[in-house]
């Protein structure tokens, strides 16, 4: 229980900082980008390697492709309507029988 309610604490702070963890998260990726421009172009596998940030970038597109795939997923197949079981009461009656 000791582990919940620590999870719960931890969870509270983030929500309640949560201008200081979009901030670290921004420095974060600046930082990951700034490491891909300053690394060795000896470890360039492809061409595409020696671009600067690329993979960061790369990284963020595939991320919010992801997202949006998810998305339409989610609203395609799982999303119902706030309506949606009434809807089948109203036609076999209110209780719930033909």
């Amino acid at each position: 229980m000791a582990l919940v309610d620590f999870t719960a604490r931890v969870l509270d702070t983030l929500v309640r900082e949560v201008r200081w963890l979009r901030r670290g998260a921004i420095l974060l990726a600046g930082a990951v980008v700034l490491a891909d421009i300053l690394k060795d172009k000896g470890y360039s596998r492809f061409a595409w390697d020696g671009i600067p940030a690329f993979t960061a970038i790369y990284a963020f597109l595939g991320a919010l492709a992801l997202i949006g795939l998810y998305k339409l997923i989610g609203y395609g197949l799982v999303y119902r309507r706030p309506d949606y079981y009434q809807r089948g009461q109203d036609e076999r009656g209110a209780d719930g029988h033909d």
